[in-house]
C-alpha cells in the first residue's frame, strides 16, 4: 500500500500542504486486517487515529450487530484521539483491510509544532463528526417516531 496516497485521499488530508502530507507520511504505519477481524475494540485504551485505506469494515453495537459502514477514506478512533478517553465503538473488517495508524502521540506532538496543520487537521475532523452527529439524530428521530406511532399494546 501506499502510505502517502490513502492519507492523501482522505478526509484527514483536505487542505494540508505538501509538506504537512510528508510529516504525517513519516509517522504513519500502515496494518492489514482480514475479515471478520477486530479493528478496533470498544473500551481498548489507544487513542491512535487511524485511515481506512482499502476494504470494507462494521460498526457495531455492543451486541455486536452492525450499524454502519466503513468504506476507504474514513477516519477511525478519532474520539478517542480528541477526547483521551476508551474506544467508544467496535469496527470489524467486512473483508481484508489495510488500515493507515497515525500514532497518537507523535501525530499530538505534529500538530502541537503546526498551528496550521493542527487547524486544518481539527477543522476535517469535526466535518466527519458533525457528519455523524447528524446521521446518529436522523436514526434516533426516526427511532422516536416509530415508538410514537406503534400501538401501545405493542410498546408495554
Amino acid at each position: 500500500m501506499d502510505l502517502r496516497e490513502a492519507i492523501q485521499s482522505s478526509y484527514l488530508a483536505q487542505g494540508l500542504l505538501d509538506s504537512h502530507l510528508s510529516s504525517l507520511c513519516a509517522i504513519a504505519t500502515c496494518q492489514s486486517f482480514k475479515g471478520g477481524e477486530e479493528i478496533l475494540r470498544q473500551f481498548d485504551e489507544t487513542r491512535d487515529l487511524m485511515i481506512l485505506a482499502s476494504g470494507e469494515a462494521h460498526i457495531m453495537t455492543v451486541v455486536g450487530e452492525p450499524i454502519g459502514l466503513m468504506k476507504p477514506g474514513m477516519p477511525m478512533g478519532e474520539v478517542s484521539f480528541l477526547d483521551g478517553k476508551p474506544r467508544s465503538g467496535t469496527i470489524v473488517a467486512i473483508e481484508d483491510c489495510e488500515v493507515v495508524v497515525l500514532p497518537a502521540e507523535p501525530l499530538l506532538k505534529l500538530l502541537a509544532e503546526s498551528p496550521e496543520m493542527c487547524a486544518q487537521c481539527l477543522k476535517n475532523i469535526s466535518r466527519v463528526l458533525c457528519a455523524r452527529l447528524r446521521t446518529a439524530n436522523q436514526n434516533l428521530a426516526a427511532l422516536m417516531a416509530i415508538e410514537e406511532s406503534a400501538p401501545s399494546s405493542l410498546i408495554h
